[in-house]
């Protein structure tokens, strides 16, 4: 009986508590009481969601309890009823990549009637208008969240920049190693031909001599 009093109280709790965030604090500690002379239950990320069980006690703590189960006092000014602004940022950035998707399903949409393929229930005027709609809202969350997306297109370029010089380079060394190859066949060739030319002159200058005296012997 204990037991389960204990679960319902349990239930009861989680049913009835307040959902708030950790602040932007890279860690905050979790303890078993209201001091830093408590031990350390967790260290709670930032972000984190956890429950409000109590509110903020005399001493500036709060009782709350993480999704885990885990329960614990922490310093009540690093608790927050709004989302951190890196949670934000991220839910943001997830809205704009899902408008983005509806944008361009929606211009496909707009081809296809253009095309005269594809069936519509709503004309070209009405798909138009929803797609100016959602530009607006994407660039509205794009301002909300420039600097996220900013650096991460800047990453994407860097990155797409170190790709293509990686790629001229090996295109540069193989260019070079089959110019180096050439050239040295070409030398190998005229060397050849000069050897086989000596050889040749050496054969034929002696019977030209040859012939030259046997005719002026003839004279």
């Amino acid at each position: 009986m204990r037991i389960l009093a204990v679960l319902l109280l349990s239930g009861f709790d989680a049913m009835a508590a307040e959902k708030i965030y950790v602040t932007d604090q890279l860690e905050v500690q979790l303890r078993t009481g209201q001091s830093l002379q408590h031990k350390i239950v967790k260290m709670v990320p930032s972000g984190s969601p956890v429950n409000l069980l109590q509110g903020e006690t005399p001493q500036g703590y709060s009782l709350v309890a993480l999704e885990t189960g885990e329960r614990g006092w922490i310093l009540s000014r690093y608790l927050t009823t709004t989302p951190p602004a890196r949670i934000q940022a991220e839910d943001s950035i997830r809205k704009a990549e899902v408008l983005e998707a509806e944008n361009r399903n929606l211009k496909t949409q707009i081809a296809g009637l253009t095309a005269g393929k594809d069936a519509a229930d709503r004309s070209n005027q009405d798909l138009s208008s929803e797609t100016e709609r959602l530009n607006s809202e994407i660039i509205s969350i794009r301002q909300a969240s420039a600097n996220a997306l900013q650096i991460q297109e800047e990453r994407d370029q860097l990155q797409q920049k170190v790709i293509n010089l990686e790629r001229e380079l090996e295109t540069n060394r193989r260019e070079m190693k089959a110019l180096d190859d050439s050239n040295k066949q070409d030398w190998f060739l005229i060397g050849a031909g000069v050897l086989f030319g000596g050889i040749a002159l050496g054969v034929i200058l002696p019977r030209l001599s040859w012939r030259k005296r046997s005719s002026w012997d003839s004279f």
